[in-house]
Formats: C-alpha cells, structure tokens, sequence
C-alpha cells in the first residue's frame, strides 16, 4: 500500500516509511500560502483515498484532525482559537471553528506518522464524534 500526503494543490508526496512522513509534514506545515500565512488543508492516504484530513496553522500551533471513513475528529485540547487554512486553489480560504481546531501541531504530526507506521486510525489520540 503505498501512502501520499497531498498538499492544498493535490500534489502528492509518496510517503515511504514514517521518518519520510515527519519530514514531509514538516516541509508542508512550514509553507506560506497565497494568503500570507502558513494555515493549509493536508490529506493523507492512499491513492484512491484520503483517510485524514488535517487543517493547520502553525502560527496558531492548532490543527483540526479528521479521519474521513468515519468522520471522527481529535479532541486534545479545549477549543480556543478558530484558525483559518487555505483548502485549495478552487475553494480558498476556510475557516475552521475552535470547537475543531483541537490540536496541537506536535499532535497532528504524531497522527500522521502513527499512521504511516499503521496504515491503521491511529491510536495516540482520542477521537470524537458529532452528537
């Protein structure tokens, strides 16, 4: 199975083993927007199919992580700061409300490697449900 982290563009960075999925996340995490600041849409999974999404904003040290099969989102910390990433060049900016932006970068990059070690959800963090 061969994994991708895509950035807002839907560029595709194969993703070979977990040090190679830290390490692209740090590139893209890093990158300035169009808009001015750092906050962008990340997908991972497979070719066919994204299984996360991760919105973030370093700046803001938040990210909202989902994993789409089941529509689960981490709820590390109390929502505090909505953030603002920039999705794609078709949709622009999105806001993301604090109530989802529950995550801390370091987390988010912790969900990304566990699952690129796993192939699996991970299970580092605690996901939630809508009600």
């Amino acid at each position: 199975m061969t994994l991708l982290l895509r950035d807002y563009h839907g560029h595709p960075y194969e993703l070979t083993s977990p040090e190679d999925a830290a390490r692209r996340f740090d590139e893209q995490i890093e990158t300035i927007m169009p808009h001015g600041g750092c906050g962008q849409t990340l997908t991972v999974g497979t070719l066919d199919q994204p299984v996360l999404r991760i919105d973030i904003d370093i700046d803001a040290d938040r990210a909202a992580v989902r994993w789409l099969p089941d529509r689960s989102y981490v709820a590390d910390l109390a929502p505090d700061t909505p953030i603002t990433v920039y999705e794609s060049p078709d949709t622009g900016l999105q806001d993301i409300p604090a109530n989802r932006a529950r995550v801390a970068t370091a987390v988010a990059r912790a969900v990304v490697v566990e699952y690129a070690n796993t192939g699996q959800r991970p299970a580092n963090v605690h996901w939630k449900y809508d009600q």
